[in-house]
């Protein structure tokens, strides 16, 4: 009883983190690894609780504003599509030569993050409605990358949308919310039928997670721009550092 109590308030930290700044793989999947589970069963069980914060972070948002954030529609298919594609790649770069590139992505991330305003609104209908080729690239690349790697998927997916769709960042994190709950939710169904999930964990950390994830709709919505910038470049070095400790040791 107390373990699943613990996995739930596990989830609750988890999924406020993967809604608010992403990161809730590269945080969970490490504490059930110390907790004596195999590699694939983290990673599949920690996807699967995560499709309850981003379903009820979804919501959430959608509850907030008067209208959804609007991106070009291919977006979702190309969602779907990177992420399974992603989950069938057999990749040759080694993984922990990936962890220390994806660690340098997140230093270029950090830097410019420092200086961008997050205080800018979201672009106008006008601009929007273009469709910013190199933008939809990048966004299927991450979703890609999010099949058969995904540590800091959410984080490069936020700033992707505002620096290529000139979201702010609410805005951004909204969208990032309701395209994780497709990209993940297409790696868990695979996850599941081929019997990888461990529910015994799963479902309380699934139930944390839901609640994490209203609340980080909720932080995300109230925080002022410059708390929130402080809250991702403190997420996107928490996550980098962490990276970078999992290559060297």
């Amino acid at each position: 009883m107390v373990m699943l109590c613990a996995m739930a308030l596990m989830g609750l930290v988890v999924g406020g983190v993967a809604v608010t700044v992403g990161g809730g793989v590269t945080i969970g999947v490490p504490l059930l690894l110390l907790m004596g589970h195999s590699a694939a069963a983290s990673i599949a069980t920690v996807k699967f609780a995560l499709v309850g914060s981003f379903f009820t972070g979804t919501l959430a948002h959608r509850r907030a504003v008067n209208a959804p954030v609007r991106i070009p529609w291919v977006l979702w298919p190309l969602a779907v599509a990177g992420s399974i594609m992603g989950s069938l790649i057999v990749t040759g770069v080694d993984d922990r030569v990936l962890r220390i590139i994806v660690a340098a992505m997140m230093a270029v991330v950090l830097w410019i993050t420092y200086r961008t305003d997050f205080s800018a609104r979201t672009a106008g209908p006008q601009a929007s409605a273009r469709l910013p080729l190199a933008g939809i690239a990048t966004v299927f690349a991450l979703c890609v990358y999010s099949g058969f790697f995904g540590a800091g998927f959410g984080t490069f997916l936020i700033f992707a949308l505002m620096h290529f769709f000139g979201l702010s960042f609410s805005d951004s994190a909204s969208v990032m919310t309701r395209l994780n709950l497709l990209v993940v939710g297409s790696s868990v169904t695979t996850f599941i039928t081929h019997g990888v999930v461990d529910f015994q964990w799963g479902i309380p950390l699934f139930i944390g997670c839901a609640l994490g994830g209203v609340m980080g709709a909720w932080v995300a919505r109230v925080l002022s721009p410059e708390r929130m910038k402080t809250v991702f470049l403190a997420g996107t070095m928490l996550v980098g550092v962490k990276l970078l400790w999992d290559a060297m040791v």
